[in-house]
């Protein structure tokens, strides 16, 4: 193994976070609620990680067979039996890869240690499996556009201009998310925001174990495979794209991945509706009425595609973006909410109303709900990826020669 690639790895890569998180928030939520005087919430924090300490202790050992400890040992586990072990620094790329860690490799922290061989076996799978969406205006519209007059449009939405980036052809599957749970990303205290490590502990599916909400014993059924994952709160989707090497796309990426805009002489973008044109077909979209009342394979509509190749960003699931609900919105038309929500685009199976399910329209949802029609789909800008950094300075050179 080589000891530079393992070094650059492991400093880009998350670290295992064991029992001592929780350990470390009994005293931090005690302290908080001192200072607070929230000692309700502190309480409940306290005993949330009190709680984790005895089930690690006790409750793991009994609960979990050998085969699923082994699976879900975290990828630094692996990086150190790796080095530990000299295991061929190949095979710990062939596992990265395997596992659609590509856009990891593809780092140019990383990637400038790699074989050429491996080099081109990452980029191989970056072009399967993301889409190319170039740099440029995207005109954003507020969430109830549709009611505006023409001048009352051209006031409120506003053009905003997107650096070039990777988007996933298709919403992440529960057999990819499957790997992430498998590394152990619930245990990987790097992978999640520090707000959010005591709520880690409550995201369990419908057995107990860690994952989405309607899994059942660690894994979804075989049937569902292919399905998009739903029942993930946002702190888990964006765990999962930063386990990828990845991150979820903003608002704008999004709908500029769908809609295409298309600049000439000067004028506005001109955008599409859906990823196909300007009318709703329902051959082509998962929607309500299209069916089946349920979420289905997320390969089965390849003609729905965007103009770059993106499936599936209109019906089936939901999907969380970076962006907050209502940033778009006039001030004196925004909804206002207990908490702040996060933006979700695209509808989903049982969307009834044709006004929600376009690429125009923003719905949003608290953070933390798991839900049984919302997924996610991840990005990654040029700018992260090795060989289109590279390209990107050669031209910034070439231009200023």
């Amino acid at each position: 193994m080589s000891v530079a690639l393992n070094s650059k790895i492991l400093h880009n890569l998350p670290v295992s976070w064991p029992t001592w998180a929780a350990g470390a928030s009994v005293p931090a939520c005690l302290a908080l609620a001192w200072q607070s005087e929230q000692w309700a919430a502190g309480a409940s924090g306290a005993v949330a990680g009190l709680g984790y300490l005895a089930w690690n202790r006790y409750g793991r050992k009994s609960g979990a067979n050998g085969s699923s400890t082994d699976a879900t040992a975290s990828f630094t586990s692996l990086m150190a039996a790796a080095e530990r072990d000299a295991e061929p620094e190949g095979d710990l790329v062939q596992k990265m890869l395997a596992a659609g860690r590509y856009s990891l490799l593809l780092r140019p922290q990383i990637a400038n240690n790699l074989q050429p061989d491996q080099l081109y076996a990452a980029e191989q799978a970056l072009d399967a499996n993301m889409s190319c969406v170039p740099g440029g205006p995207v005109i954003m519209r507020p969430r109830r556009f549709e009611d505006m007059d023409e001048d009352e449009l051209a006031r409120n939405e506003r053009t905003v201009d997107v650096d070039g980036y990777f988007l996933d052809r298709y919403p992440v599957t529960n057999e990819a998310y499957l790997r992430f749970v498998q590394d152990g990303g619930y245990e990987q205290m790097n992978l999640w925001d520090a707000t959010i490590w005591p709520a880690v502990l409550g995201f369990v599916d419908s057995s107990g174990l860690s994952g989405p909400r309607y899994w059942k014993h660690g894994h979804p059924t075989d049937e569902k495979r292919q399905h998009p994952v739903v029942g993930i709160c946002w702190y888990e989707a964006a765990a999962y794209a930063r386990w990828a090497g990845k991150r979820l796309a903003t608002d704008p990426e999004w709908v500029k991945a769908g809609a295409w805009p298309v600049v000439a002489d000067g004028a506005p973008p001109q955008q599409r509706r859906y990823p196909w044109g300007d009318a709703l077909d329902r051959s082509l979209v998962h929607v309500w009425g299209s069916g089946r009342d349920d979420t289905t394979s997320t390969f089965g509509r390849p003609l729905g595609a965007s103009v770059g190749g993106v499936q599936e960003l209109v019906g089936n699931v939901w999907e969380w973006t970076s962006t907050s609900f209502g940033v778009w919105d006039l001030a004196n038309l925004k909804i206002e909410t207990a908490t702040p929500m996060r933006s979700i685009r695209g509808g989903a199976f049982d969307t009834y109303f044709d006004s929600q399910c376009h690429l125009h329209f923003q719905s949003g949802e608290s953070p933390l709900a798991r839900k049984h029609n919302i997924g996610f789909r991840c990005a990654v800008g040029f700018c992260d990826v090795a060989s289109y950094q590279n390209s990107s300075e050669t031209e910034e050179q070439e231009a200023a020669a």
